[in-house]
């Protein structure tokens, strides 16, 4: 699986917005190795701007689900970081991990 780059939403955002769906999920699934339903619920999550909260500092619920999960990677909280992606993602445990994990290799 190739490592989670943080700017992945917003990339993919910017694909949503000019390209049909179906190609940018078949793109996601090329840069990541998502599984198909993980990358289906990637594109969702991403349509609903659940990855997007640059207003409100993370500390308080805001900003993207990077900094976010970073955020809680920092108190040494990795079943809440899960658990977090799993919610704003619809990924299942094993997907959120995945996600995680790749997130770890792109700051490693």
């Amino acid at each position: 699986m190739g490592a989670m780059n943080p700017s992945l939403p917003l990339y993919v955002a910017e694909l949503l917005a000019k390209t049909p769906k179906i190609k940018v999920i078949k793109e996601l699934r090329s840069l990541t190795g998502f599984s198909l339903e993980t990358a289906v619920g990637f594109c969702n999550a991403v349509e609903g701007r659940r990855f997007l909260r640059e207003e409100v500092p993370p500390e308080f619920g805001g900003g993207s689900l990077v900094s976010r999960i970073r955020l809680l990677q920092t108190d040494e909280d990795p079943f809440t970081a899960v658990r977090l992606v799993q919610e704003e993602t619809g990924m299942t445990m094993i997907e959120a991990r995945k996600f995680l994990a790749a997130l770890d290799e792109r700051t490693a």
